[in-house]
């Protein structure tokens, strides 16, 4: 026969096969106050025609051939207008206007643009050029140590700036570049690129260095579990074993697996429940007589409620018995 009482009980020494309880992973950690600086910049390099200049402008003939030389960071293949372009070079050549007369050359990589005006006053008198380059402008970006921004300056109208191989958390907005909840680290080769309306383009590569302070979510609430779980006495065909209660649980539903107790797989099933106003600090104990000689046993507890239900999420704990020969 199986039976099982509720008594209170002091604890008694903890014996192996009892689970603990189990606790959910932790999630992301989070960071606060964070703040961003300049580690190491490096110049921007800007695409752009800084000049076009001419091999020789005194003395030309009409109609001879005048040299220009295109001068600054342009990026790409080179590509003149109203004048023809020798390969491989940032040279282009065309005819000396006649006098009085003005040849308008530019010259384009696809993104920055130059204009130059070619003009001859008189035949023989020099040739005079002058230059609209297509340009973009980058300041070097500062750090701004109060509020934890670096500051690449005023955005002039025209001109867009993206951030690119930034972290996330890490945000480009009006020229100030801010880290909201980035993780805290070094990160290099981050660019912030400024381009206008014509495509021509600045860009800036930066080592960032990004501080924070971590901000540990609270811990998952702890399954309903029992723990605790000991024999207390066994002998050949009886056993007395106890165990205690988590925090919100009051019952356990028991199932002992075993010979004579397990029917075509299923087990012996049972209930019992602590009783605060009786019983100390959460404490169970549970008879089991009937049990077969030299046998082993395992009893399985589950938190339940009152309604002999298991609780959602519970931790299952289990003991093992075995009986005397």
């Amino acid at each position: 026969m199986f039976k099982k009482a509720v008594f209170a009980t002091a604890p008694l020494v903890l014996l192996g096969g009892f689970a603990v309880a189990g606790t959910a992973q932790a999630g992301a950690l989070a960071y606060s106050d964070t703040s961003v600086s300049v580690a190491d910049h490096t110049t921007p390099v800007v695409d752009e025609f800084s000049g076009i200049t001419a091999a020789s402008t005194a003395g030309l003939t009409p109609g001879t051939s005048l040299t220009l030389t295109a001068a600054g960071n342009a990026l790409g293949t080179l590509k003149w207008t109203n004048a023809t372009a020798v390969s491989g070079t940032k040279t282009a050549t065309l005819p000396v206007p006649a006098a009085g007369t003005t040849v308008n050359v530019t010259v384009t990589d696809g993104m920055a643009a130059g204009s130059v005006a070619v003009a001859a006053a008189a035949a023989g008198a020099a040739v005079n050029l002058t230059l609209t380059p297509d340009t973009v402008a980058l300041p070097v970006a500062t750090t701004d140590n109060t509020t934890g921004t670096v500051n690449f300056g005023t955005v002039p109208s025209g001109v867009s700036e993206t951030l690119g191989n930034a972290p996330a958390g890490v945000a480009l907005s009006n020229g100030v570049l801010s880290a909201r909840d980035a993780v805290p680290g070094v990160y290099r080769n981050v660019t912030v690129t400024a381009t206008d309306s014509s495509g021509a383009t600045a860009v800036e590569t930066l080592a960032i260095d990004i501080k924070g302070t971590a901000v540990k979510p609270p811990p998952p609430p702890s399954r309903p579990h029992l723990y605790g779980g000991h024999v207390i006495t066994v002998s050949n065909n009886d056993a007395e074993i106890g165990w205690h209660y988590g925090p919100g649980v009051t019952c356990a539903l028991t199932r002992t697996f075993g010979y004579g107790f397990t029917v075509n797989g299923s087990p012996h099933q049972g209930f019992t429940c602590y009783n605060p106003a009786n019983d100390a600090r959460g404490t169970d104990v549970g008879y089991w007589w009937g049990l077969a000689a030299g046998h082993g046993y395992d009893i399985q507890l589950i938190p339940a409620g009152t309604n002999r239900q298991p609780l959602p999420n519970a931790q299952t704990g289990w003991i093992y018995i075995h009986t005397t020969s």
